[in-house]
């Protein structure tokens, strides 16, 4: 094969990029536009001494698990791999890939469970970053990135935000249009970072220093117009890469964050502070965890990667003590802060890196929480929960999958056993996967 060649290509897999997977000459080709089951004419992009990137020209033979793309956008943004397969299929492949990567580690005889859905698969997300940016030609753009760039795809409304969050994107970019000089560079506005909770919406915009008035007037604008809209902040943020967010942040109106119910507890959410993105099935995923700790009430229960305290005071009553750790300041602050709100007098919440602080704690925990971000847990931290606190029971949860098994055979290796995988979809359409595991120790390690 080489470039612009035209070739026949059955599809075999959909990987969670969105890419149909076929196999020619010995090579691999990665197929944009094609999913599992197609027969398709495919185009040659690139080639590359192992694989090859293709894309789909023409669908000889379509695949029986097609549907038509809800999201006319959907082939260019990249956010919903699954946007042209049934939802049913997209929960199967999304087991096949913990699976594979539960083999790929050498675990293939654990089982993975049904993937647990509520069967919405649209405006669940309370959580939305919307790109800012001008057109060639000079119009005000407002959307998502496509994969691996800086370019704005632009969007009339995602399907997985609520319509809300879109009236406020479309009505942000027409105060831009009128009140910037065409062609204005750089464009002031980065981003607006919305999220939805029971008490209303919070507001961040983002801008570069130089347009931090514009950032003033368009926050204050929107403010005024949705009600909706209960705190507001603008982020500067001067960098060039995709971090969305730069470290000064400052309240402009309202109390400074959210509050929603989550399991029984009403959580205060600072804007910066990690939270579930879609709350029904985040309080289905810690519901099993519970269930899977099944506590007494007399145990100590640490809870790394703690963010707000969602996970451990989900478990209230079933701990006799709760140590948290979490990197973000406010979320520290929020999590004590939830701690009392809820009646939780024996938790305490500790600011610092998990894989370092946890060294430094006092406690001997009975078990441990596990929420790390995607990549998951350190060596460093997996040795020294194993070898010195080794608490009688993990709970894992996880949205990558790969670093997830990566990390189940340290433990595995280290005395921790485990015999099913539950995995939970918190991103219909996505490409993503939450699971969840207990690990017990045994106390031998394997070779």
């Amino acid at each position: 094969m080489k470039k612009n060649d035209v070739i026949e290509l059955k599809i075999e897999e959909l990987n969670n990029l969105g890419y149909g997977v076929g196999f020619c000459g010995g090579k691999t080709v990665f197929v944009s536009g094609a999913c599992d089951g197609d027969t398709a004419r495919v185009r040659i992009i690139k080639d590359n001494r192992t694989y090859a990137v293709g894309r789909a020209e023409e669908i000889l033979s379509p695949s029986p698990d097609r549907v038509p793309p809800a999201c006319p956008v959907s082939a260019s943004c990249g956010g919903c791999a699954y946007a042209a397969v049934s939802y049913e299929h997209e929960r199967e492949l999304k087991r096949k890939t913990v699976k594979s990567a539960l083999r790929h580690e050498g675990l293939s005889g654990v089982l993975v469970e049904e993937v647990v859905s509520d069967g919405r698969t649209e405006g669940y997300r309370n959580k939305a970053m919307i790109q800012f940016g001008l057109s060639p030609d000079g119009r005000v753009l407002s959307g998502f990135f496509a994969p691996k760039t800086h370019r704005i795809v632009p969007s009339a409304g995602c399907l997985l935000h609520p319509p809300l969050f879109s009236e406020i994107a479309a009505a942000a970019a027409a105060f831009l249009a009128d009140r910037l000089s065409p062609g204005a560079a750089p464009f002031p506005i980065r981003c607006l970072y919305l999220r939805a909770a029971a008490s209303g919406l919070s507001l961040v915009t983002v801008t570069r220093s130089a347009g931090v008035e514009t950032a003033k007037k368009l926050t204050a604008f929107l403010t005024d117009r949705f009600s909706q809209i209960v705190t507001s902040f603008y982020n500067v943020n001067d960098g060039e890469d995709s971090t969305v967010l730069g470290e000064k942040t400052v309240l402009l109106s309202g109390p400074g964050y959210l509050e929603d119910v989550l399991c029984g507890n009403r959580l205060k959410i600072s804007p910066l502070s990690f939270y579930q993105i879609n709350r029904p099935m985040a309080e289905r995923l810690y519901r099993k965890g519970r269930d899977l700790l099944a506590l007494t009430g007399k145990e100590t229960l640490c809870d790394l990667y703690c963010g707000i305290g969602s996970i451990g005071l989900s478990m209230k009553g079933d701990f006799a003590r709760l140590v948290g750790v979490e990197i973000v300041e406010s979320a520290v602050s929020c999590a004590a802060e939830n701690a009392a709100a809820n009646g939780v007098a024996n938790a305490a919440f500790c600011c610092g890196d998990a894989g370092i602080l946890t060294e430094t704690l006092s406690v001997r925990p009975d078990a441990v929480i596990l929420d790390p971000p995607r990549k998951g847990c350190s060596r460093r931290l997996i040795e020294y929960l194993t070898d010195t606190l080794a608490p009688q029971k993990i709970l894992y949860i996880s949205c990558n999958p790969a670093t997830f098994a990566r990390d189940a055979r340290l433990f595995w290796d280290r005395g921790y056993t485990f015999d099913r995988v539950y995995p939970y979809d918190l991103f219909p359409r996505t490409g993503h996967v939450e699971t969840v595991v207990l690990m017990t120790r045994t106390g031998a390690e394997k070779g």
